[in-house]
């Protein structure tokens, strides 16, 4: 949206100097070089710009140019066309070309400072806006923008001087009161800031936005009671009032006094008169805090129910529950509002995915292979659907559907070398499970050709090879280099040991599968599998054994491990 108004901004002060442009070429005294036909070409490219052929009118200014390129007009007009249809290189170089042919007319410095400024170009915006204001120094918009892009560029002494001359004139406004204010705070100036806010208080004695501003400065400053004093000043004196609600509430909700700020919620929430952003920022600032909404889940629930209604189709409102559950750790309750949603709101793309990656978290393939199938049919240039329909496709050994899914997510990846080399990876994993080695170990290739460094590619690789017995040196080196870079992640400390493992390098392994245990709560499946064979391999069977039925016990899937069981159970007689 900035970047639509400032486009529109531009245009304006080009459309609204256009005819002022030509007028002062005029009035300069100079002649074109073929006076008469670049006249007459320049109304005809007017007229064409006018009645909308702007293709046209551009190929006639273009000639205008061949004519004489000393005149500023042809090039102001040409800088408007290429703003309008997109072109960022043509339209600064053809606004920068008229701004330097008259250096001091005031509306082209202006203009071309405010395409600088909406292609993020700040340096070359400021030296076009002190043209425009030596061109007029009583412009105050001029010294407004100056004093804003000198704030963001953290020149805030530039930026301060700037303020102070708007402010002696009327002409700060509040939203730059307040970067001024946030200049002087962020630069150690803390006393200067109050000072100049209780000066606006005593101006202004009506306003309670610059009280609570106040206040805030002096909380800042660690003057508490004075800052709690304001706040418990602007309640009391009208605690029916709205805005006196919010503003009380953002207070609390800033320094985490959250003890009663439930009946200010709801009033907010239930309020026509406080604008819906407003409202959204109160509650992501709730939503930040997991200590706060884990001891209070259920009034604040209650509390977005209430906010819920008052916007029944807005997906970002009806979602904040669902976020609110995801922080408090309950996924289902996540899971089952998120369902809620996508069934009532007409897209749903937030709420989609939020569904997709906890459907994958849980584990609940069936749920999000349907689901994903849907989302992915719906939405044809989501890489995110391609990729976990392809994952549940995968758990659920929908080998083809998984192929199918991955091939277009390589496609929608396009030349984004980290979704690519995600995506490559992917597919390894897939040819592997499909029992295609070869083919696996050539996208893991061409993987690690994009990324050579890819922890997670080295990784699957490492574990993939030392699984097939194939290249033990090579994975090896492999799952050293992901050590180096990632050594405490448990999955990548199992890879490394299984590798020593399948060298024959047991006792290594086994310190390093130790090393697992002694760190993580949750003993992994896979992980007890791994360290029970590594026993067994040091004919350590009754400690092997316990690791494999441990493993069978949290994934009977793995039910060969019962011949393990019994040959480890056999060898200790």
């Amino acid at each position: 949206m900035k970047n639509y108004i400032t486009l529109l901004s531009a245009l304006v002060l080009f459309a609204g100097c256009t005819h002022e442009a030509v007028k002062t070429t005029e009035n300069t005294g100079e002649h074109p070089k073929s006076g008469t036909r670049y006249d007459y070409l320049l109304a005809e490219a007017m007229r064409q710009k006018y009645v909308g052929d702007i293709g046209e009118a551009a190929a006639i200014f273009e000639k205008c140019i061949e004519i004489d390129d000393s005149r500023a007009a042809p090039f102001y007009e040409l800088a408007q066309i290429y703003a309008v249809v997109g072109s960022e290189v043509k339209s600064v170089k053809y606004a920068s070309k008229a701004a330097n042919l008259e250096p001091g007319n005031y509306w082209y410095q202006l203009a071309c400072g405010s395409l600088f400024t909406q292609y993020n170009q700040k340096d070359s915006a400021l030296v076009y806006f002190t043209r425009a204001l030596k061109a007029d120094n009583n412009a105050l918009e001029v010294n407004t923008i100056l004093a804003r892009l000198y704030a963001e560029k953290g020149e805030a002494e530039k930026a301060d001087s700037l303020f102070r001359l708007l402010d002696a004139e009327g002409a700060l406004s509040d939203d730059m009161f307040l970067i001024m204010i946030t200049g002087l705070i962020d630069n150690g100036k803390i006393e200067e800031a109050a000072r100049r806010t209780e000066k606006l208080v005593i101006q202004k004695p009506a306003e309670t936005k610059y009280k609570a501003l106040l206040a805030d400065i002096y909380f800042e400053d660690g003057k508490k009671e004075k800052s709690d004093s304001i706040y418990r000043e602007i309640i009391e004196k009208d605690p029916d009032n709205i805005e006196s609600q919010m503003l009380y509430l953002m207070n609390l909700v800033y320094k985490k006094e959250y003890s009663g700020i439930t009946r200010f919620l709801n009033n907010v929430f239930e309020s026509e008169l406080v604008e819906r952003e407003r409202k959204i920022s109160v509650a992501g600032r709730l939503l930040q805090d997991t200590a706060y909404i884990k001891d209070n889940t259920g009034s604040l629930g209650e509390s977005l129910i209430i906010l819920e209604a008052k916007y029944p189709v807005d997906e970002e409102i009806l979602s904040l529950r669902a976020s609110m559950y995801e922080t408090a750790g309950k996924a289902n309750d996540a899971i089952a509002r998120y369902e809620e949603i996508v069934k009532t709101v007409k897209p749903a793309f937030y709420s989609s995915e939020q569904l997709v990656l906890l459907y994958a978290e849980k584990k609940e393939y069936e749920k999000l292979y349907s689901f994903a199938a849907v989302y992915s049919a719906e939405n044809n240039r989501s890489i995110l659907g391609k990729v976990y329909y392809a994952i549940a496709a995968m758990e659920l050994k929908h080998y083809d559907v998984a192929d199918t899914e991955l091939k277009k997510a390589l496609i929608l990846a396009g030349n984004n070398t980290e979704l690519k080399v995600q995506v490559l990876s992917m597919i390894g994993d897939l040819k592997y499970r499909t029992k295609d080695f070869e083919t696996a170990y050539g996208y893991y290739e061409e993987a690690l050709a994009l990324a050579p460094h890819e922890t997670l590619v080295l990784n699957n690789y490492a574990y993939f090879l030392a699984e097939g017995n194939k290249e033990l040196d090579k994975a090896l080196k492999m799952a050293e280099e992901v050590m180096k870079t990632d050594g405490d992640n448990s999955t990548y400390i199992d890879t490394y040991a299984w590798v020593l493992h399948k060298l024959g390098k047991n006792k290594r392994a086994y310190k390093e599968m130790l090393g697992i245990f002694e760190k993580q709560e949750e003993r992994d499946p896979e992980i007890l599998e791994h360290m029970g064979f590594i026993l067994k391999s040091m004919r350590k069977c009754s400690e092997a054994v316990g690791y494999f039925e441990e493993a069978l016990m949290k994934d009977n899937s793995k039910s060969y491990l019962e011949k393990e069981i019994e040959a480890c159970r056999q060898l200790s007689k």
